[in-house]
């Protein structure tokens, strides 16, 4: 049986050089796939081409979405951009949609997706968010290893990504200091933190479309749930 193929989305820090973490491509081979980093600049045609040939799509975690995307000013607390990355990654979960392929969204590309629909971000959560029913704030960028959790995520009933992952709470990591404030078009959220920060949004209208906030990549190898997403992505990326 063929595995899969599936496009990373890159990220770069360096001119000049894409990268990407190694745990998304161990995490998706462990899985029985065979992950390709993409190019930055691919073009609109080669956009086309590339949401053609590929079984899935894996938007990766990295910098911050533009603010003037979703129709605000960039406040200070806002972070690096990079405008070459938004667009590539929103024309292409757009052609990903109109083909109904399979789609993974990391960190990041929670925010970027949800963008891309109309949504809005935080641009900065200890600035911006007001946690719900009067709870404290928890700490959305831990300071300590990326394979620890540190706090736990509530996933809604009838959610795709609870049955995935079998349990109505799991514990996770937490890298980012933004997070989905409007929700985008057709999307549905259906995962919180206890505080109340949207952790996980799904297309009900595709196959399999999933945005998770935190990062399942650095603990798939130690926690079965974690395992789990990458495995039904694969599943589904390959029907």
């Amino acid at each position: 049986m063929r595995k899969p193929f599936i496009a990373v989305t890159p990220s770069t820090d360096t001119p000049g050089r894409y990268h990407v973490s190694a745990p998304y491509f161990e995490s998706l081979e462990r899985a029985g796939a065979i992950p390709v980093l993409l190019p930055m600049h691919p073009g609109d045609d080669g956009i086309k081409e590339i949401a053609n040939s590929f079984d899935g799509f894996l938007f990766a975690g990295g910098c911050d979405a533009a603010p003037y995307l979703y129709g605000e000013e960039t406040l200070l607390c806002c972070g690096e951009i990079q405008p070459e990355r938004d667009r590539l990654e929103i024309a292409l979960y757009h052609e990903i949609k109109k083909l109904n392929k399979p789609c993974l969204a990391i960190c990041r590309g929670i925010q970027i997706i949800n963008v891309a629909e109309g949504g809005s971000l935080y641009q900065d959560i200890p600035t911006q968010f007001k946690p719900e029913n009067g709870s404290g704030m928890l700490q959305h960028r831990q300071v300590f290893a990326a394979n620890i959790p540190s706090q736990h995520v509530k996933l809604e009933e009838g959610s795709m990504v609870r049955q995935i992952m079998g349990t109505d709470v799991i514990s996770v990591n937490s890298h980012h200091h933004q997070a989905v404030k409007k929700l985008g078009g057709g999307f549905e959220v259906t995962a919180r933190s206890l505080d109340g920060i949207v952790e996980a949004i799904e297309r009900k209208d595709m196959s399999f479309c999933i945005g998770v906030q935190w990062h399942p990549e650095q603990l798939s190898s130690q926690m079965k749930e974690e395992a789990a997403l990458f495995n039904a992505f694969v599943k589904a990326c390959g029907k």
